[in-house]
């Protein structure tokens, strides 16, 4: 009788085992979409934003062509600036994350 009970916890916990460690791979790989997902979402974000920001380039460039006087001068150059370091700052992120897609590829061409 004793040897049965020994051999039946032997058993038991070797079914806890099998259930614990199918349990944590799943829950990896549940945490591994989710890792994935929120990735994908950064990249799309980033990717309007960066559109955003080449946008409001192209419009501080044409601000300043069509710029009279001093002031509006001023104002064209101080946007433009502003834009250009947004600009940047955000191609510099995206280059960090090593964000690669057609989207990002078709604006650094409009950039050149």
């Amino acid at each position: 009788m004793f040897k049965m009970m020994i051999w039946w916890d032997n058993i038991n916990n070797q079914v806890r085992k099998v259930f614990k460690s199918h349990a944590d791979s799943k829950m990896k790989a549940n945490h591994s979409k989710e890792a994935e997902l929120e990735s994908e979402l950064e990249h799309q974000q980033l990717i309007e934003e960066l559109d955003d920001a080449f946008v409001e380039w192209r419009q501080a460039q044409v601000r300043f062509d069509h710029a009279l006087g001093m002031d509006e001068t001023d104002y064209a150059i101080f946007t433009m600036e502003a834009s250009e370091k947004r600009l940047a700052m955000l191609l510099k992120r995206a280059k960090q994350t090593n964000l690669r897609t057609n989207a990002y590829r078709q604006l650094i061409k409009r950039c050149s």
